[in-house]
């Protein structure tokens, strides 16, 4: 139960079937496992030990993608840093965490120095841009290039796999810290609920790749050894473009990106016809929203899932049995003799938990799915 180990697997029984796109870029398993190698002998090198914590403040990408496969293979422990932070957050988050490596792109490039030059422990950045590399950093693809790969490291399952951040209502981030059991189990039972692990899968993963809604259905996706394609961020046109180029089948998105997908003009022209799943959560789904997209993806399954970072994150997922417009589902789901008789339920789309909302009166109840 160890990350690496799905990297190791399909590398081994399908080494050149395609592991990821981006944009134009495309790797092989094969190739995969070969950089990530390369990637954790170079921060072994500069002298990242296990255990050691290691941040990213990016887009996403697949050098992204390859981050988190390559800090676990040297052993040590990611960091992922959410994109949106103030500096005064992303510093603490470097303080706390005890990072000592800090991977930044180009779009973060003037916040990396800034950090580089004020965090008390960074002591070694690597630029994963397109452009030359900010003077005090090491070019990513130069780094990979000149290192020798080594050997998995072979960790403890029970040892941390990351540090994940996530926001209170008060004060600075809360770092939760997650091993590799936790995060193999949850992958796991996600695989169990969704279509991911079916033949000719491929996940395109739009939200940011720091946090959990993006980084367990990767887990999950490389666990089932599918074909991946990576957005920088989202963009509903450009979203929907790759979903026909790459014939994309499953993806995860969030109510909001959901609703800027149907109002999109490249819809009507947009060849969906490989898509089947769409997973969505991490806020309320608008009933509209989610009726309008039922009526135009109409071969599109959809699930609700709803998690937290200290549960690895995954905690309960409603399928596509729970997403219905007609039939006897969005009828009253209290028994025939209930004292209360309930009339029309307000709406067929999933509530947290098995419970649906019924209607009784003026007033609402959360009524037991049989």
């Amino acid at each position: 139960m160890h990350l690496i180990q799905a990297i190791q697997r399909n590398a081994q029984v399908s080494p050149d079937t395609t592991a990821l796109q981006f944009g134009e870029r495309s790797r092989s398993w094969r190739e995969i496992a070969e950089r990530v190698a390369k990637l954790a002998g170079a921060l072994r090198s500069h002298g990242v030990k296990p255990g050691d914590r290691v941040a990213m403040l990016g887009l996403n990408s697949d050098r992204y993608y390859e981050y988190y496969y390559a800090i676990p293979w040297a052993g040590a422990v990611l960091v992922p840093l959410n994109i949106r932070w103030s500096l005064q957050e992303l510093l603490y988050s470097l303080d706390d965490s005890g990072a000592a490596v800090l991977f930044i792109d180009d779009a973060f490039g003037e916040m990396g120095q800034t950090l580089m030059s004020r965090s008390n422990r960074i002591r070694l950045a690597i630029y994963t841009g397109e452009r030359e590399a900010p003077t005090g950093t090491l070019a990513y693809e130069q780094l990979v290039a000149d290192a020798e790969p080594i050997a998995a490291h072979d960790g403890n399952c029970e040892s941390m796999a990351g540090i994940f951040y996530t926001g209170g209502t008060t004060g600075f981030p809360k770092g939760v810290m997650l091993s590799h059991r936790n995060i193999w189990t949850s992958s796991m039972s996600g695989l169990v609920e969704t279509e991911l692990a079916r033949n000719g899968t491929c996940t395109l993963h739009a939200a940011p790749m720091f946090h959990l809604a993006c980084a367990m259905p990767m887990w999950m996706s490389t666990l089932a050894g599918a074909r991946q394609v990576i957005v920088p961020g989202f963009d509903a046109d450009h979203v929907l473009a790759e979903m026909q180029r790459c014939a994309v089948t499953d993806t995860v998105l969030v109510p909001t990106m959901i609703a800027l997908l149907l109002a999109s003009d490249a819809l009507g022209d947009t060849d969906l016809g490989s898509l089947r799943a769409i997973i969505y959560g991490a806020s309320p789904m608008p009933e509209g929203t989610l009726r309008a997209a039922m009526e135009k993806l109409p071969g599109v399954n959809f699930r609700q899932a709803y998690g937290q970072t200290e549960l690895a994150p995954l905690c309960s997922i409603l399928g596509p049995e729970y997403h219905v417009l007609d039939g006897p589902w969005p009828a009253s789901c209290a028994p025939p003799d209930d004292p209360l008789t309930a009339r029309q339920s307000k709406s067929a789309m999933p509530t947290a938990g098995r419970y649906r909302l019924v209607k009784l009166g003026k007033s609402r109840s959360r009524a037991p799915i049989p």
